[in-house]
This record gives C-alpha cells, sequence and structure tokens, in this order.
C-alpha cells in the first residue's frame, strides 16, 4: 500500500508517500508544493490542488492522510488560510476517489515516538532513522512532518508501533 502524508500549508505545503512491504516502510518521494505570497488566493490554491492532484496519479495513492485543524485563539487569521489549504487538499482526495484520514498532532508523535510531545529535530531523526533515509539540511520541517503523517497512519491502522 502507498500512504500520501501531506502537511498543509497555504505558503509550503509538505507531502510524503510511503509503501508499506510486508510490515517494512519505505520511503517513495518526498517533497514540498510552494506557492508564492505575492499571488491571489485562488491562484494558490489552485497550485496545491493541483500539486495533489499530479501526485496522487503518478503515484498510485491508496489513502491521504492529514494532520487535523488546530487552531489558536490569538490566530484564527491563520486558521482560516491552513483552512482554505486543507479544503484544496480534501477536494483533490474527493475527486481522485482516494480514502482520506487526519490525526491530531500529538497522536502523530506518539505513534512515531511514543510520546505526544516531540520537537521537529526528534521527529526528523525518527523519520530518517526509520526509513532509511537521511534528509537534506535545507528541507523543510513540512518534508518531515508528511512523511512522520505516512508513517503514523500506518502504525496506527496495523497496530504496530516504533516505540513500546
Amino acid at each position: 500500500m502507498r500512504f500520501l502524508g501531506i502537511d498543509p500549508g497555504l505558503n509550503l505545503t509538505g507531502y510524503g508517500i510511503i509503501a508499506t512491504d510486508n510490515n517494512r516502510l519505505q520511503c517513495i518521494h518526498a517533497g514540498y508544493i510552494n506557492t508564492s505570497p505575492g499571488k491571489p488566493l485562488t491562484a494558490r490554491l489552485l497550485t496545491i490542488y493541483e500539486g495533489i492532484t499530479s501526485i496522487l496519479k503518478e503515484f498510485s495513492i491508496d489513502a491521504v492522510i492529514l494532520e487535523k485543524l488546530y487552531a489558536h485563539y490569538k490566530h484564527p487569521v491563520t486558521a482560516c488560510l491552513l483552512g482554505h489549504a486543507r479544503g484544496a487538499i480534501c477536494l483533490a482526495c474527493a475527486q481522485s476517489g482516494v480514502a482520506f484520514f487526519e490525526y491530531a498532532p500529538t497522536r502523530v508523535k506518539k505513534s512515531i515516538l511514543g510520546k505526544g510531545h516531540a520537537s521537529k529535530l526528534q521527529i526528523q531523526h525518527m523519520v530518517e532513522q526509520v526509513l532509511g533515509v537521511r534528509l537534506k539540511k535545507d528541507v523543510p520541517f513540512d518534508v518531515t512532518d508528511a512523511l512522520a503523517l505516512a508513517m503514523a497512519h500506518f502504525y496506527i491502522i496495523t497496530k504496530k508501533f516504533t516505540v513500546s
């Protein structure tokens, strides 16, 4: 099976594809979709939508996993903008007929590291260790978070965890 983890953002949407084979995880592809802050919102959402749609077609994805929306009361506009990006991704999934799942960040961290609170560097280290990849230093954490989402989904549905 192939899982596409997506860390949505209006400026940068990270994604990571993992495949499972005999309970072994393998990184198939990872990257990000970048939009220009100077462009209109509609153009940026179209870029995200078309990017995700292309990935879904090219890699024969079985399930898409997004982080649940968390909104801090001090930053309501940020939550709205993130909601727009998530909407474009959800539409791409619905039109492609791909299964869709979402998890809270603490659940993802607990699945990957055994605890619900971890730093971005801890997540990146575990992702690299489990997948046997070395991410470049300039790779945004959005990509690492996307891979972590895909890994967490595998652990949750199979009830297997990296840490006991």
